[in-house]
């Protein structure tokens, strides 16, 4: 038997047995082999990598975190990984994985899924999959970021691999030089029309910085100057959505940077159906209450360190 031909018969076996469930004895039977043959093909399956074994730990969410920030909040839904034990890189992984099986939950075929970057977005979607095929337009949130600490890879594409490689392109850069220069690109057609699809998704994946060094993918990848960083702090500036600046109330800063960045508004991201939220650690705690005080986000994933923070932000009447 050649090769190729091999190959199929021993991936043909594995999807009998891995897919369909059927024994080892019903496999050799309905293919005339003996119990023994089909064994030995199994293993060669796994050694070749045609079937590849993942055991999924299981995700430990707080319910009593979850309640809270529910009915404080009026969410529709939260989830509060336990990041007790974890360093950051596991509890971002955790909280990653709870939100791809929420967006795998929420999206249907023909939806329009809106996805912002930052690296809990990345950890959400390089653990997405889906069991049935679907047709979902993928659609950037904001402008182009060339993101250096980021895993590599394009998330949109990345993504979109899933859902039939359906990408609205958003051809400009996420931040300009000047209001003047803003104004320009997103008079332009193809600028317009790519922010305009963005506005009216009906699902959302985004991340939410803090304007703190360690808790914001813009600062740390140095796209703004100390004097910027100040002059947002003097504003009011707690975190950051979509790459756009907001106050303790969730509400976009009338600040020169602001004006300088290609992206949805803060008041279209707030009226799109289903907006998923990822962030999580204690440094993030504030932006992520100021989005919640906004109204930004309706489905909240996070983790409890973060979560005993936003929570002891509202006891504090804050």
């Amino acid at each position: 038997m050649r090769k190729n031909e091999n190959m199929e018969r021993i991936a043909e076996v594995a999807r009998l047995y891995y897919e369909e469930g059927k024994s080892q004895a019903e496999i050799g039977k309905l293919l005339g082999v003996s119990h023994s043959t089909i064994s030995r093909m199994l293993k060669e399956a796994r050694e070749q990598k045609i079937v590849e074994v993942f055991i999924r730990q299981p995700i430990k969410l707080l319910s009593d975190f979850s309640e809270q920030l529910e009915n404080r909040f009026l969410l529709e839904k939260a989830y509060v990984v336990n990041s007790s034990g974890y360093d950051d890189g596991e509890s971002l992984n955790q909280i990653g994985l709870q939100a791809a099986h929420i967006l795998a939950d929420v999206l249907h075929d023909g939806a329009r899924l809106g996805i912002s970057t930052g690296r809990t977005v990345a950890a959400t979607i390089q653990q997405f999959n889906i069991s049935q095929p679907m047709h979902v337009q993928v659609v950037p949130l904001h402008g182009q970021k060339e993101e250096r600490s980021e895993p590599g890879g394009n998330l949109l594409h990345r993504l979109a691999e899933h859902l039939g490689k359906d990408v609205v392109a958003l051809p400009a850069p996420w931040l300009m030089q000047s209001v003047e220069a803003h104004q320009l690109i997103t008079q332009e057609k193809s600028v317009f029309e790519a922010l305009q699809v963005a506005e009216n998704v009906g699902v959302g994946l985004v991340g939410i910085g803090s304007i703190h060094d360690d808790g914001s993918n813009i600062l740390r990848n140095g796209w703004l100057s100390q004097d910027e960083v100040d002059a947002l702090q003097n504003a009011g500036a707690v975190g950051e959505i979509c790459g756009v600046f907001c106050d303790h109330d969730g509400q976009a800063l009338d600040a020169n940077f602001n004006q300088r960045v290609v992206s949805i508004r803060l008041e279209k991201l707030r009226d799109i159906e289903t907006v998923v939220g990822v962030a999580g650690s204690k440094s993030k705690a504030e932006a992520i209450y100021a989005a919640l005080r906004g109204g930004l986000i309706k489905i909240l994933v996070t983790d409890s360190e973060a979560a005993k923070e936003i929570l002891k932000l509202v006891d504090n009447g804050h």
